[in-house]
Order: structure tokens, then sequence, then C-alpha cells
């Protein structure tokens, strides 16, 4: 039987440990609702900025919203957004959720990513 030696495994464990960048090994454990919590409050402060004096809509969906409409559907679109991230940290993966619920956070990310070069003012 080949047992590896301390050393070996004391340094391996090690590596294990270091992270990358400046991202600390910690940074991942829960990774999923570790950027939950920062995709929702970038997206809370972005949807603050989009209603002050640079704010804008998205040209594909003034064109297919109007101008004034487009412009609550952006915000509407953000708002679902945020739900998705803020409710997803909420939720216990690994139980039966709320089907309702599912299909909102769902939508909200899928909205994310359908809107994720939007994402700039």
């Amino acid at each position: 039987m080949n047992k590896t030696p301390a050393w070996k495994e004391k340094a391996w464990k090690a590596k294990c440990h270091e992270g990358y960048a400046e991202v600390s090994y910690e940074d991942v454990w829960s990774l999923d609702t570790r950027l939950a919590r920062i995709i929702a409050n970038h997206l809370r402060a972005f949807l603050k900025a989009e209603k002050g004096p640079y704010g804008g809509t998205p040209g594909n969906i003034i064109e297919k919203h109007g101008e004034d409409k487009g412009y609550a559907e952006w915000l509407n679109i953000i708002r679902k957004m945020i739900y998705a991230f803020e409710e997803y940290q909420r939720t216990d993966q690994w139980s039966e959720e709320d089907a309702e619920k599912r299909k909102r956070i769902r939508e909200g990310m899928k909205l994310f990513i359908d809107h994720y070069g939007d994402l700039w003012i």
C-alpha cells in the first residue's frame, strides 16, 4: 500500500487553499449565493442610477414598447432581475420550493443573461 508522504499531503492541501489572484479559497464557498448577493446589490445601485439623470433605456426595448412604456418596461425588467438574485439567496435549493417562486427566479436570471450587455450607463 503506497501512502503519500506527510509533507506532500501538507503541500497539496496548502496549494488547494491558495485561491486565485485576489480571490481567497474561502471566497468561493457557496459561490452561487455570494455572487447572487453581489449581483443583487449592484442591480439595486444600477436601478437607482437608471432613475437618475443619466439613465436610459436599451434601444431594443424602445423599439418594442415605445419611449415612455419602454422606460417603464426596462425598470420592471431590472426589478425582476433583482427579485431573482435576492430570492435565490433566501431559497433552500435542496427543499421543495414553491413552483411559482422558482419560475420567477428563473425568469429574472434569464433576463439578466438576455440583458447583460444592456447593464451600463
